[in-house]
């Protein structure tokens, strides 16, 4: 009985583990895989594995490898031994993490995340999972036991349903995820279920409150108080008249007379394509009619600069760190906190939102205020739109109907 050659058992194997349409072909001297599923285009690769017996078990490993990767995938052929090809490894089979770290960071720049902001946010969290996967005892085995071991590890003091926590959870959910999907590690290394993360991330225990908005007589009392600051004043002036948020003094220019503001906010989708810098529209005090266009003017000539550590700030989140820590220094700003708890810096901005709903005779509409500050319908109302009190309530009541309310009175 003649005895079987290598690549015939091989054959054999493939059909029996994987099916009709998997087979192995010699290609000078190496090993080419073919996938001929009827009906579909044939699909081939060509390895570096030798055509030889020794190359038998290698071969039917790394075919069970790229099925793996198909399935899981979805996949081509090619498309999967290429990924498994350049997966990086410390020996066969062995995930090298340090290269995938450097890969992630590449691929994340390059993706629109700014250097500033991976090395500021991103690059310790990613650090801490190269230490658990690095401990010589009970280093996680696979997606789910990573995250776990990270909360446990990293996030004690990060209260459930926090953003520090939601963002150091999706930080290291997209780390893994580039790690399978663009690095070859084996699937076990996929993070936990959407379900499963937002478990991990945890519900807020404490209440949601608002930003309070800076009434329109607490602006003009601070702007006031600012006369003999002028450089602090401009900052103020522009955040408070004109909405802005304190980042967006970095990228205000004016553009054939009218002030616009450029985006401060990025992500992968505003990277590819970024908007165009916004109108923005001052707001006056009824105290200080034109104050906007002075204020712009002012800003425009350069004969008043904006304080220097804003002008000079290294990134977005350091010019708003800066505008609140000028204001924190100030008396009247003190005063004020003070006489209005939980007042913030923002409440600038909130203000602002507040006077186009409730300060002049007539509202702006919520669409175009929207807009103006920067964000979209929804967003303003959920921000915008839960503050109110009574006496809001009472004015805008006897705006609408005072006239009728009083006949009622009088009749009565």
């Amino acid at each position: 009985m003649a005895k079987t050659t290598w690549f015939k058992d091989v054959r054999s194997v493939l059909r029996r583990e994987h099916g009709r349409g998997w087979l192995i072909e010699e290609q000078s001297g190496r090993i080419k895989i073919c996938l001929a599923v009827p009906g579909q285009r044939r699909q081939a690769v060509t390895t570096r594995l030798a055509w030889s017996p020794s190359s038998a078990t290698k071969i039917t490993a790394l075919i069970s490898e790229i099925r793996e990767r198909m399935d899981s995938l979805s996949l081509g052929l090619s498309d999967a031994f290429q990924l498994l090809s350049h997966a990086p490894e410390t020996e066969p089979g062995q995930i090298d993490w340090n290269e995938v770290a450097t890969r992630y960071e590449r691929w994340r720049i390059s993706s629109g995340c700014k250097q500033t902001t991976y090395d500021r946010e991103e690059r310790s969290r990613i650090s801490k999972v190269m230490h658990l996967l690095s401990q010589a005892k009970g280093a996680p085995h696979n997606g789910s036991t990573l995250m776990t071991a990270y909360v446990d590890q990293f996030m004690v003091s990060i209260a459930p349903g926090a953003a520090g926590r939601k963002r150091n959870l999706l930080d290291v959910s997209r780390f893994m995820t580039f790690a399978v999907t663009r690095c070859g590690a084996d699937r076990q290394w996929k993070p936990p279920s959407a379900d499963r993360v937002e478990e991990l991330i945890g519900a807020r225990e404490d209440p949601f409150t608002d930003t309070i908005p800076l009434r329109p007589e607490q602006l003009h009392g601070l702007l006031l108080s600012l006369e003999e600051e002028p450089e602090l004043r401009l900052a103020v002036a522009l955040v408070g008249l004109y909405g802005l948020r304190p980042s967006e003094l970095m990228v205000l220019q004016v553009d054939d007379g009218e002030l616009r503001a450029g985006v401060t906010k990025r992500n992968r989708a505003t990277a590819k394509k970024p908007k165009p810098p916004r109108l923005v529209l001052p707001l006056d005090l009824k105290e200080m009619p034109g104050e906007g266009a002075r204020v712009q003017q002012l800003y425009s000539s350069g004969l008043v600069k904006l304080p220097t550590s804003i002008r000079n700030a290294r990134d977005f989140k350091a010019c708003g760190a800066y505008f609140r820590q000028y204001l924190d220094r100030h008396p009247y700003w003190q005063s004020l906190v003070t006489a209005t708890p939980g007042l913030t810096p923002y409440g600038l901005r909130h203000g602002y939102a507040w006077r186009g709903a409730r300060y002049y005779d007539r509202a702006i509409p919520l669409r175009d205020l929207a807009d103006l500050m920067g964000h979209d319908l929804r967003t303003h109302q959920k921000h915008y739109g839960r503050w109110t009190t009574d006496e809001d309530k009472r004015e805008s009541v006897m705006r609408a109907v005072g006239n009728l309310m009083a006949a009622g009175l009088t009749t009565g």
